[in-house]
This record gives C-alpha cells, sequence and structure tokens, in this order.
C-alpha cells in the first residue's frame, strides 16, 4: 500500500513539473545564435584588433620611405678659474638635421606589411567560420537533444498511463503482483531516463546561452529543425572547382608568400647596398653670430654577407631552407586536402544509407509497438515482451536523430574547409 501511494505521488509531481512550463519567453533562431556569437567571442575581438593594427600599417606603408627630422639646441658658459683669464660670453647653438636612409630591401619590408594585414584579414575570417561552424553545430545539437527529449517525454506519458490500466487490472485480479511491480519499475526507469536527458541538454543550453552573451533564464527555446535531403557530391568535381578554396591551403599560400618576401627582405638587407642622406642647419652665438648649412651622402656595402659560412650568410641560407620546407608543405597540404574531400564525400554517401537504415528501423519499432499495445491489452503478451517493444522503439528513434545530426555536420563540415556557403552543396542533389 505504501508503495502504491509512493507511486501516485510520483507521478503527480511529475505531472505537475510538465504542465508548470510557462512557456517559451524568447525564442533563438540559428542567424540570431551566430550573430550574438560573433558579437560577443573575445577571440574574434582579439582578431579584429590586429587585424586593425595591420589594416593601419598596411594603408600608411610609404612611412617607411619618409625621412627623419630631428632638432636640437644647446646653451653653455665658461667660467675662469683665474681672474687673469678673458671672460667670455654664454654660447647658444641650435640645430635641425633632416635624414633619409634607402635600403634595396625596402620594396619586400613594404611588401611584407601589406601580407601581414592580407593575413590577417584571412584569419579573422576564417576565425569567423569556425566560430559560425562551432555555434552551428551546438546549436543542431540541442535541437537534437529537444527532439529526443520529446521521445523520453512521451515515453513517460505512456508508461504513466500504462501503469494506471495495471494499477486498476491489479484491482480487478487480472494480473498479479510481480507484473504490476514490473510496470511500477518501468515508469520510474522511463522518469529517471527522461530527467537525466533533460539535465544533460539543461546544462548544455546553459553553456551555449552563455557563449552567446545571454543570460540564462527559464522558458528559453531554441526554433528549428534539423533538415536535411540527400546530395551527391562528386568529389573529383569538388576537388576541381574549390580545391584553391581550402582553409587550409589559403593558410598554407599565405605563409609561403610570406616566407618567400621575407627571403628576399633577408638578401637584400644583409648583402644590398644601403643609401643614407642627411642634411643638417645649425646656429650658433658665442661671440658672434654664425650659422651653416651640411649635407652628405653615405653609400653603405656590406661585406660580411658575402663571406662563407658568415652569421649573414648563414641568416640568408636559413630563411630560404624555410621558404623550401614551406613549399613542401604546402604539396603535402595539397595531397592531403584532396584525400579529405574525397573522405569527405564517401562519409556523406554512407552516412545517408545509415539515416534511410534508422529511418526504416524507427518506422518498424512504431508499427510494431502499436501492435504490441494492441496484443497486451487483449492478454496475449506479456509485459515484458511489452518492454522490450517499447524501448526498442526509443532506441530506435534515438538512432535516427543521431544519424540525422551526423549527416547534417558532416555537410556542414565539407562546406567549411571548402570555404563555400552550405547553399551550394545542398543543390548537388540527386539528380540536380
Amino acid at each position: 500500500m505504501k508503495l502504491k501511494i509512493l507511486l501516485c505521488l510520483s507521478l503527480l509531481c511529475n505531472a505537475l513539473i510538465l504542465r508548470a512550463d510557462p512557456g517559451p519567453v524568447r525564442v533563438i533562431t540559428l542567424e540570431e545564435a551566430c550573430q550574438r556569437a560573433e558579437e560577443n567571442s573575445l577571440d574574434l575581438k582579439k582578431a579584429a584588433l590586429d587585424l586593425e593594427l595591420s589594416r593601419i600599417q598596411a594603408k600608411n606603408l610609404w612611412a617607411q620611405v619618409l625621412p627623419s627630422l630631428s632638432a636640437s639646441g644647446s646653451m653653455g658658459h665658461r667660467f675662469p678659474l683665474h681672474d687673469t683669464a678673458p671672460r667670455t660670453d654664454p654660447s647658444l647653438s641650435a640645430g635641425l638635421r633632416l635624414s633619409l636612409g634607402l635600403s634595396a630591401a625596402l620594396p619586400y619590408t613594404m611588401k611584407k606589411i601589406s601580407l601581414t594585414y592580407q593575413k590577417n584579414l584571412a584569419d579573422h575570417d576564417r576565425a569567423r567560420r569556425q566560430l559560425v561552424l562551432a555555434s552551428s553545430k551546438t546549436f543542431y545539437s540541442l535541437l537534437t537533444q529537444k527532439k529526443y527529449l520529446e521521445v523520453l517525454e512521451g515515453t513517460m506519458s505512456l508508461a504513466v498511463e500504462q501503469l494506471e490500466r495495471d494499477r486498476i487490472a491489479r484491482q480487478n485480479g487480472y494480473i498479479g503482483e510481480l507484473e504490476f511491480l514490473s510496470s511500477s519499475l518501468s515508469t520510474e526507469k522511463a522518469r529517471l531516463a527522461h530527467n537525466k536527458a533533460l539535465s544533460e541538454y539543461r546544462l548544455q543550453l546553459r553553456d551555449f546561452l552563455a557563449a552567446l552573451g545571454i543570460e540564462d533564464q527559464p522558458g528559453i527555446s531554441l526554433e528549428g529543425a534539423v533538415e536535411i535531403s540527400k546530395i551527391a557530391p562528386d568529389p573529383e568535381a569538388l576537388i576541381t572547382l574549390y580545391l584553391p578554396r581550402h582553409t587550409e591551403l589559403q593558410a598554407r599560400r599565405a605563409e609561403l608568400d610570406r616566407l618567400r618576401v621575407l627571403r628576399n627582405e633577408t638578401a637584400l638587407s644583409t648583402k644590398g647596398p644601403s643609401v643614407n642622406f642627411s642634411s643638417s642647419w645649425g646656429v650658433s652665438k658665442a661671440g658672434g653670430f654664425d650659422d651653416s648649412v651640411s649635407g652628405d651622402v653615405s653609400v653603405t656595402i656590406p661585406l660580411d654577407p658575402w663571406i662563407p659560412r658568415s652569421r649573414q650568410d648563414q641568416t640568408f641560407k636559413q630563411a630560404g631552407v624555410e621558404y623550401e620546407k614551406a613549399r613542401l608543405d604546402l604539396q603535402d597540404a595539397e595531397n592531403s586536402a584532396r584525400r579529405e574531400i574525397r573522405s569527405y564525400t564517401e562519409r556523406i554517401e554512407t552516412t545517408w544509407t545509415e539515416v534511410e537504415t534508422a529511418r526504416l528501423n524507427s518506422d518498424y519499432a512504431q508499427r510494431a509497438y502499436d501492435l504490441a499495445v494492441q496484443a497486451h491489452r487483449m492478454g496475449t503478451m506479456n509485459f515484458l515482451d511489452f518492454e522490450t517493444i517499447r524501448h526498442r522503439l526509443t532506441e530506435a528513434r534515438q538512432q535516427q536523430f543521431e544519424s540525422e545530426l551526423a549527416y547534417r555536420i558532416l555537410i556542414l563540415d565539407l562546406a567549411s574547409i571548402l570555404n563555400i556557403e552550405e547553399d551550394q552543396l545542398l543543390h548537388l542533389r540527386t539528380g540536380s
């Protein structure tokens, strides 16, 4: 009797909790989630600061060749130690100096600054895309968990209804105590599975909202669905069209360009001549007023870099080795990118087969459950067999949701590595 009372109270509490939901007070879409993720990402903000700094430097490239201007001034007075020494008036002097230095490596220095800006621009865009990709994955994962929660909630409701029918049947003597206890245990297991999944969902949702800069509060709901459709991407066509846009290859090419410029800059700065122009004007007053103008030109030709095994010669050779290594890394990255694209297309095809199998299995499990309900009500199926079929239905639904999510994420990943929009892949439907 006490067990029955405890079960009834537990079911009543669950019903009150489910009905106490005040409804969503805020709905978040995928577009809003991605936008807020960009606005609240500290890493993206730091990348934007680096980009702005390099943009200012690239915008003022000619500052590298502007002359330097300096001014100087001095005042002095001479005090004799003996009375017989003649006294002198205070001395004043002032001057201006204009200096301009030109190096053979200057064009490559300016090019390096420009490449740094382009690299930071690409890094910022790449970081933004990766942030949007991660936010989209988390968003779709939460939608899948929410959908599975609805299945568990429905399973728990069915278990509660079945327990109520078994309670009446137990009172009327149609079933025994063991079968009624099995029904009670099944209800508690369904409730436990639902509460556990709900706790995990709320925890991940809280972390996701924190990343978006949204305060966690009851009633927040994610709006959307994990919609998928079969696509048939040709790996060789993707390689031909989009391999140059591959995110890793773009970064490798940018690094190769930077090292090429650095190699040339190192060669000319260590072995090339440099010219320095300077002009100065000075005025002084020491017993009389006097001013002068001077100018000079100097050419410096370094000799050490031309000596084999010197420090400067080793620096130049090291720059050449780094460039050659980067060129080989680019070739290896291109081969890896081709394999990666082929691998993704194969996984997309395989995963779609898994999706179709999971959907068929879900339909079969649903039909088996409908027949099992009728058989159990007619008394031709015991509770343990009925519970097994109901558990298989829950597992089949979970497998279906997980396979659809995996297929969706594969499409997102493939579009990301090809550096194209997702719609361009979605247009590659079978027969299109």
